[in-house]
C-alpha cells in the first residue's frame, strides 16, 4: 500500500516530465523495480541496476548501464542521486546512453535546490521540477555538443578553399 502511495504520483510526474521533453522511445529505469514496473505499463522500459530477485518480476531483462549502446535511449529515469557520493560520474553515465535532446529524470527525496544544482552541473538544459509526495522529480534535456567547431578551415588544419576567378 505504501509503495503505491509513492509510485503512482511519481509515475504521473515522470510521465509529465517525459511528455514535456518530448522523449519518445525506450527509456532506462535505474535502481527501482517498482518504478520500472509501473512505467513499463505505459512505456518501453529497460530495467537497469536491479538485483536478480527484483528483476524477475519485470517484463524486460535487467541490464547494466555499460551494456547499453551510447545515445540509444530517449531517457533515463534514476533514483538515489542525492545519496550518491559519485553523482557526477553517475550523471555522466546516464547522459552517455541518452540520445541528443533526450531526457534525464531524477527521482529523489533530497532538497530540490541540490537536485537542480546537480542537473545544471551535469550540463542538462531546460530543467524542470515537479513534486510527487515527498519526492522531487527533476528533469532536464541532454545535449551532446562536444567540442565547438573551429572558426575557420585554417584552425581545423584543412587547406584553404581554392580561389575563384582570375
Amino acid at each position: 500500500m505504501l509503495d503505491g502511495l509513492f509510485v503512482t504520483p511519481a509515475v504521473t510526474a515522470i510521465t509529465d516530465a517525459l511528455a514535456s521533453a518530448r522523449a519518445g522511445g525506450a527509456i532506462a529505469v535505474v535502481g527501482n523495480a517498482k518504478l520500472a514496473t509501473a512505467l513499463g505499463a505505459v512505456r518501453d522500459v529497460i530495467p537497469v541496476g536491479l538485483s536478480a530477485r527484483a528483476a524477475k518480476r519485470l517484463r524486460g531483462a535487467a541490464r547494466e548501464l555499460a551494456a547499453i549502446e551510447p545515445m540509444s535511449l530517449a531517457a533515463v529515469v534514476g533514483t538515489g542521486l542525492a545519496a550518491a557520493a559519485d553523482w557526477e560520474a553517475l550523471l555522466r553515465d546516464w547522459s552517455r546512453v541518452v540520445r541528443d535532446g533526450g531526457a534525464i529524470v531524477i527521482v529523489d527525496r533530497g532538497p530540490p535546490h541540490e537536485a537542480s544544482r546537480r542537473a545544471l552541473c551535469a550540463g542538462l538544459t531546460e530543467i524542470e521540477q515537479r513534486r510527487a509526495g515527498r519526492s522531487v522529480i527533476t528533469s532536464g534535456l541532454v545535449s551532446h555538443l562536444g567540442d565547438p567547431a573551429p572558426a575557420s578551415p585554417a584552425e581545423a588544419g584543412d587547406p584553404p578553399p581554392p580561389a575563384i576567378g582570375p
